[in-house]
């Protein structure tokens, strides 16, 4: 970046440093709240209290290890994980699997009216879930499913959101001569789809997983809503704010905080190049 500005005009060059420096505030803005949790969380009330900005002059690591002693609803964070864990694998496994399925089929199989899934899935994504949780809540009640693992599973089957959307672009571009070539050979169409298309689309296939995985991990109001006593992380920590504030031990919140966000920073800072490549890939191309 910084051999190509020679070549520039001085203009240019302080325009360049000009949207440099905006940037580098904004990182700042974004980080220093996760920093200041992360020291603060080694410090007691009374130290915390007395100078919320200062470094801690003792760094007690015990408020890391008290904090898996709290509980939400009779869960400890250890199960606030194990649920996160659970739900957040399964789901992200099927709802991957019925977008795939879904994309798929609308684009490679052209059929009368397909278009119009396409559009209208955006169409859907654009109007607010809220006004049907009363009829989803009532209906889980009926089914037997509320409170439960299977029913948080099944919501996970739809095939359709931004997961279809993304992966939509990349079957689209997929070249089908090989799926061709595996039919005049005599595979079937679940052998194509299995065997030759799922492989080539792996890069989107991962991309989209990874995102849907963070977004089932930091999924708080399903949960909420659907299955209050199999408390996720996300469920947890809105419950140990309330504590907290009752108890005044807001480092110990802190620690909770930051052991909460550690397992999403560490996957988006593994796959963040594939994340980016491939959903714009999918996104700007399908």
């Amino acid at each position: 970046m910084f051999k190509g500005l020679k070549h520039l005009s001085k203009g240019e060059k302080a325009v360049i440093w000009v949207v440099f420096a905006v940037f580098v505030i904004y990182a700042f803005t974004l980080i220093f709240p996760f920093v200041w949790c992360f020291y603060n969380s080694f410090k007691n009330n009374r130290e915390f209290f007395s100078d919320v900005w200062g470094f801690p002059q003792v760094w007690r690591w015990g408020n890391w290890g008290d904090a898996f002693a709290l509980s939400v609803n009779g869960v400890n964070i250890l199960g606030m994980f194990g649920n996160s864990i659970l739900m957040t694998v399964v789901n992200t496994v099927i709802s991957i699997l019925m977008s795939a399925m879904t994309a798929y089929i609308i684009s490679k199989y052209p059929f009368k009216g397909s278009s119009l899934f396409y559009t209208t899935a955006l169409v859907l994504m654009m109007i607010p879930s809220v006004g049907s949780m009363a009829a989803t809540y009532k209906l889980y009640n009926n089914l037997k499913l509320y409170d439960t693992y299977p029913g948080i599973f099944i919501g996970a089957f739809g095939g359709f959101g931004s997961s279809f959307i993304l992966l939509y672009g990349f079957f689209k571009n997929l070249d089908w001569s090989y799926a061709e070539a595996a039919f005049i050979d005599g595979a079937g169409h679940y052998k194509v789809f299995f065997k030759i298309m799922l492989p080539m689309a792996l890069p989107g296939l991962t991309s989209v997983a990874i995102l849907s995985a963070i977004g089932v991990w930091n999924d708080y109001f399903t949960i909420y809503m659907f299955a209050p006593s199999k408390v996720t992380i996300a469920v947890g920590l809105q419950g140990l704010v309330t504590q907290m504030q009752f108890r005044q031990n807001y480092p110990l919140l802190f620690a909770v905080l930051i052991m909460s966000i550690i397992p999403v920073i560490a996957v988006f800072a593994a796959f963040q190049k594939t994340i980016m490549e491939n959903t714009t890939v999918g996104g700007v191309k399908g």
